[in-house]
């Protein structure tokens, strides 16, 4: 069910952005820069499915999953250092609602002392543009080293400390705004069309899963019913000589209301027995009686 879902999402993304390439001029760096932004939020999304158990990781076996999964961690840090996204925003490249209003200047030079670009020191650009950022760094840096499970007999605050130093030092080190660069210039109708993509295929398979759930318990439940009115039916004819004509009448009456809902023709068990005319009639109509055609003449 995973890989299906993910091909489901790579193939809306695939016609996406070709109808994207159509509204503009097609040159190599316009599909590099095209391809590099589609494959960036293509592997961040995986690593944020991963992380939050929406693709499960397989038991036993050779550890695919993890090299898989650290092979993304590196892509998503790799990426980013072959493309020529510039190295910091200036003030008219954020949108006006960016910009409501500047920070302090004391959090303003601290914030460009760590390595931020002096365009971001306004508020929401702060919250949008480093503190979310920076958070699923860290929190796909913590999931990655926890995944490694190098440091399993220590306390788990180690990974998270290790995972806040890692994830600080891409601000120094660039990383981490040109990760900011790609997420922004990635924002916009493309980001709608993309959590819409994103959100109508993932309702279709959680539909299309949970109604193979409700199918399925349906299914088991119906099969273990028809299975006990089968007992119940041959208990009766089994002992049906030992019964009376109101014994007779009672007891298929119970089977009548107890499964008549999902099993209609046990109703007609009940009406055959009620027209039989004597106790040997009844006892012979509940003998010649199945569930699966009625009452069948010898």
């Amino acid at each position: 069910m995973e890989i299906r879902k993910i091909a489901a999402l790579l193939s809306f993304y695939i016609l996406l952005f070709t109808l994207s390439l159509a509204q503009v001029e097609i040159n190599v760096n316009n599909l590099l820069s095209g391809l590099v932004s589609v494959a960036f939020i293509i592997i961040f999304i995986i690593i944020l499915l991963a992380v939050g158990g929406v693709i499960k990781r397989p038991t036993g076996g050779a550890p695919w999953f993890l090299i898989f999964f650290i092979a993304l961690i590196i892509l998503l840090f790799v990426v980013p250092l072959f493309i020529n996204y510039p190295q910091y925003f200036d003030e008219t490249s954020l949108p006006g609602n960016f910009r409501e209003w500047p920070l302090p200047s004391y959090a303003s030079q601290v914030f460009i002392m760590l390595g931020l670009p002096k365009g971001w020191m306004y508020v929401p650009a702060i919250i949008y543009l480093f503190i979310l950022p920076f958070t699923a760094i860290y929190t796909l840096v913590w999931a990655f080293l926890k995944s490694l499970g190098i440091f399993a007999d220590v306390p788990s605050t180690v990974n998270r400390v290790l995972a806040f130093i890692i994830a600080f030092l891409t601000i120094p080190f660039g990383w981490f705004v040109k990760l900011v660069w790609i997420l922004f210039s990635f924002m916009g109708a493309w980001s709608v069309v993309i959590f819409a993509a994103t959100f109508i295929v993932g309702i279709f398979f959680r539909g299309y899963g949970v109604v193979g759930k409700e199918y399925a318990l349906a299914l088991k439940t119906y099969e273990s019913v028809h299975k006990e009115l089968v007992n119940k039916i041959s208990e009766l004819k089994k002992r049906v000589d030992e019964l009376g004509s109101d014994d007779i009448e009672r007891e298929t009456a119970r089977l009548a209301e107890k499964y008549g809902a999902l099993y209609p023709k046990i109703k007609d068990l009940h009406a055959e027995v009620l027209k039989a005319d004597g106790v040997n009639a009844k006892r012979e109509a509940v003998k010649k009686w199945t569930l699966e055609g009625g009452a069948q003449s010898k």
